[in-house]
């Protein structure tokens, strides 16, 4: 039965595999050799718009003119207000990057408006709707802010102590990469979809 878990040449090896889907796909990630001598890791960039104070997040291509119904307390039961949407284009940037010590896939993110402020920890906490249910201590414990293992400073990632497991089902499940299955898996709690042919092409022979 399969741990979940990855050696440093089998992440590799996943990632060359993933990139070049990716190419065949023109998805946009990119397969990144530091010039450090560090193992490869997986990026990807683009611009999506988020809205952290009602919890909702959507591609920049989307209608930004849009209304909110909501509960007002002060009027009749079931009587609600229109609140409009002030939703921010960011840009993000994915990594998917080795962890030595849980020997999984990470998934780091950070993201930016166009003055290059960057997304805060707690605007993560409320923009991302897979994760703005959770309470505050889930939420800790599942989106968090980590230094990036190869570049050295502060990035928003999504806390590896349960990847070996969902990874550990995946693999006896027989898919065929398990980077395709963490993105999968890991992805749209903040945002990040993968195109479903990532799976019909991986399992190619």
């Amino acid at each position: 039965m399969a741990t979940g878990t990855l050696t440093e040449q089998q992440f590799t090896d996943a990632a060359e595999q993933f990139s070049e889907l990716s190419r065949r796909l023109d998805d946009g990630w990119e397969l990144i050799r530091p010039e450090s001598g560090a193992f490869a890791y997986l990026r990807k960039r683009l611009k999506q718009t988020l809205n952290t104070a009602i919890g909702t997040g959507r591609s920049a291509s989307d209608d930004d003119e849009a209304e909110l119904l909501v509960e007002d307390p002060s009027l009749a039961d079931g009587a609600v207000n229109s609140v409009s949407k002030q939703e921010v284009v960011y840009q993000f940037e994915y990594h998917v990057v080795y962890s030595v010590s849980y020997q999984v896939p990470v998934l780091y993110f950070n993201a930016y408006k166009c003055d290059g402020t960057m997304l805060r920890l707690e605007e993560a906490w409320d923009g991302f709707r897979d994760l703005a249910s959770e309470s505050r201590e889930q939420l800790r414990q599942t989106l968090t802010q980590m230094e990036h293992p190869i570049l050295f400073r502060p990035f928003l990632a999504l806390h590896p102590c349960r990847t070996a497991q969902v990874l550990g089902n995946v693999a006896n499940a027989g898919c065929g990469n398990l980077l395709v299955a963490f993105v999968s898996s890991y992805g749209p709690f903040v945002n990040l979809a993968l195109d479903v042919r990532y799976g019909t092409l991986g399992s190619e022979k």
